[in-house]
């Protein structure tokens, strides 16, 4: 079911030509003399061409290619590579989009050109998106976003959040979704971009579809739909189009949606969308299929398979497979609805990088042997009506039937019991996939911070010494005979002395000399000494740690409890902190008392930063609990408890 259609923050981001007819620009290629002006008129044509006439508007940026190839013109081989990015998946050509991006992308290293850089990256994490990798996705999306920022690039910065929120929505988050919908609206409407405004509003749409809020959908569509038509622009009205019909559609006026679908298809064979085709022909299939329509239905989703097939659009070819096994379930074809089914489920594992293939050779098996059972019986029954008299074989064959209606009765409560199994494998493999992701974002952290304090020890503080060292020798060898300029000197020896010490502190709370090697309570011991006690005294007592414990486990409980401390230091104004951390038979519990200024628990999300979402991300990792007690004036006790052995 497609809810979620193609949006593409694709316009090119040189958009010389927009302000020019296709008249005006042939007319400046004739008398044009210099290479690089005739490719640049090519590439201003293509983009111009490329909502009217697909056709002519490839030709031109071949054209544009072919000169700029001859020529060496560099800049416009990453701004045609990246305009080819966009063609290819307007047709649905994924290979060759993800080439000519990575062309782009080599291209803008090598000349250093930022711009293309961030579009390179762009068309990478529509690629990903597209062949269903939604980490490497984001990855490549905030790439682009990060360039974009630098440069204040505020139309590709709208463009990047508009394609977050599209990842965001395809992968079910619907929060985050929004958040850069909405930050992508408002900052196209500003630049009065009506491109990133339609595919936005388009995308808030789809979020409220999925939240089955269909009438709040339309209004952000229906909010579209005249900008598309003034700006005759086809891609956003085959947009919005297909989802209003999904809206009606789930407001049963299946008449509305199909005529909103078969508009849809108009507009992606005009462009030659394989891919988009693939899909508006699934939602034909899903519209015929709840009007009861199965003919039809199966029909139409069977056009779907071949194209996804060709266009390698796993997301599609997935879709198409769910829908046919419920198609064939309303029908009662029990078979051919199981085969369907484990064709969805298999790509379903592919797209969350887990094999099924034995869960479904099981599946497969099982089948198998209960239709071997029925054949045997039907056999053995066919045997025994050979020898019955003809006064008993209307009974035996009455009985036969019977068993042939507890066959069938008996095949659809398998299918149904094994699809809610796998359907629930699926979810604890997905449950799986989510803690290894947030194991690697917590490993990459850690590694990082170790990094950061190699740097910072190795390099400034390496360097930091040096300048103590000369600045010393300095200082033996010149006499100062004024006494404000001695103390001058001597002060600025002290802080170069200080740096220094701050620069190791720094270094060793980030990657604690002993960690991993002494245990979890010698370095908190080693931390805290660290502490200067005349502002706040800190007390440890520590039970249970004869054993040292697993080591990515220990790392996190020490930046857990390190981060707390570091807190009160910062916001409690305390003068004491009790810190009690107990090992025994159920796991690791730890308690930080301050006599500090405390706050009210009950408004804790407004204080929510960095460092309390970090200790949040690691308790969830080790399957604890975290607990804050306090009341403003009362001081902050924190409670932690991890279930580890």
């Amino acid at each position: 079911m497609k809810k979620y259609l193609l949006i593409l923050f694709f316009t090119p981001f040189l958009t010389f030509g927009q302000n020019h007819t296709a008249d005006s620009l042939k007319k400046a290629l004739t008398v044009a003399k210099a290479d690089t002006s005739k490719a640049i008129i090519c590439y201003q044509l293509a983009m111009e061409l490329q909502s009217m006439d697909p056709a002519a508007s490839q030709k031109m940026i071949d054209q544009a290619l072919a000169i700029s190839q001859k020529a060496n013109y560099y800049k416009g081989l990453a701004d045609i590579y990246y305009f080819k990015v966009a063609q290819s998946s307007y047709i649905g050509d994924f290979d060759a989009m993800k080439d000519n991006a990575e062309k782009c992308l080599a291209i803008s290293k090598k000349y250093n050109f930022p711009v293309n850089l961030a579009s390179a990256y762009n068309g990478l994490g529509i690629y990903y998106w597209q062949t269903g990798n939604y980490a490497e996705a984001i990855k490549n999306h905030l790439a682009a976003l990060e360039i974009r920022e630098k440069l204040k690039d505020e139309e590709g910065i709208a463009k990047s959040l508009g394609n977050l929120g599209l990842v965001y929505l395809d992968n079910e988050k619907l929060k985050e979704a929004e958040s850069y919908s909405l930050r992508a609206l408002a900052l196209g409407k500003k630049l009065n971009n009506t491109t990133v405004v339609i595919n936005c509003l388009h995308n808030l749409a789809n979020l409220f579809s999925g939240k089955k809020e269909y009438e709040k959908a339309l209004k952000y569509d229906e909010e579209a739909l005249p900008v598309c038509l003034k700006e005759d622009n086809k891609r956003g009205l085959s947009q919005i189009y297909s989802s209003m019909a999904h809206c009606y559609e789930a407001l049963q006026q299946y008449d509305k949606a199909l005529k909103y679908q078969y508009d849809v298809l108009t507009l992606d064979s005009f462009f030659g969308d394989k891919k988009q085709v693939s899909d508006t022909y699934a939602n034909l299939g899903e519209l015929y299929k709840d009007k009861g329509d199965y003919a039809q239905a199966i029909s139409w989703l069977k056009k779907s398979l071949p194209l996804t097939v060709e266009t390698k659009y796993k997301q599609g070819e997935k879709n198409a497979w769910m829908l046919l096994s419920q198609v064939y379930e309303k029908n009662g074809n029990y078979k051919e609805a199981l085969a369907a089914d484990k064709k969805y489920l298999l790509l379903t594992q592919q797209l969350i990088n887990e094999g099924n293939d034995k869960q479904i050779a099981q599946m497969q098996t099982r089948y198998e042997t209960v239709k071997k059972e029925q054949k045997i019986n039907i056999l053995n029954k066919e045997n025994t009506i050979q020898k019955l008299s003809i006064g008993s074989r209307n009974k035996t064959i009455g009985i036969i039937a019977g068993l042939f209606l507890l066959s069938g009765i008996v095949t659809a409560l398998f299918f149904n019991r094994h699809k809610l199994k796998q359907k629930a494998e699926q979810q604890a493999m997905m449950l799986k996939q989510q803690d290894m992701l947030t194991k690697a974002i917590v490993d990459a952290e850690e590694n990082e911070r170790k990094r950061i304090a190699s740097d910072l020890h190795d390099g400034v503080g390496q360097l930091f010494s040096a300048v103590k060292m000369n600045l010393s020798g300095l200082f033996d060898r010149i006499t100062i005979a004024r006494e404000e300029d001695r103390f001058l000197a001597e002060n600025t020896l002290a802080l170069v002395d200080e740096s220094c010490k701050e620069v190791r502190t720094i270094s060793h709370q980030m990657m604690p000399n002993m960690l991993l090697r002494s245990g979890i309570a010698s370095d908190l011991k080693s931390f805290i000494e660290k502490i200067d006690s005349d502002t706040l005294k800190v007390t440890l007592e520590a039970t249970g740690f004869k054993n040292k414990l697993e080591s990515n486990v220990e790392t996190m409980l020490y930046r857990i409890i390190q981060e707390s401390i570091n807190n009160v230091i910062k916001h409690a104004k305390a003068t004491r902190l009790d810190l009690l951390l107990t090992r025994d038979v159920r796991g690791i519990s730890a308690k930080i008392a301050d006599n500090g200024v405390g706050f009210n628990v009950n408004e804790r999300e407004n204080f929510d930063g960095i460092g309390l979402k970090n200790i949040a991300t690691r308790i969830e990792y080790l399957k604890g609990t975290i607990k804050y007690v306090s009341e403003p004036g009362t001081g902050t006790t924190v409670l932690i408890e991890v279930p580890v052995l």
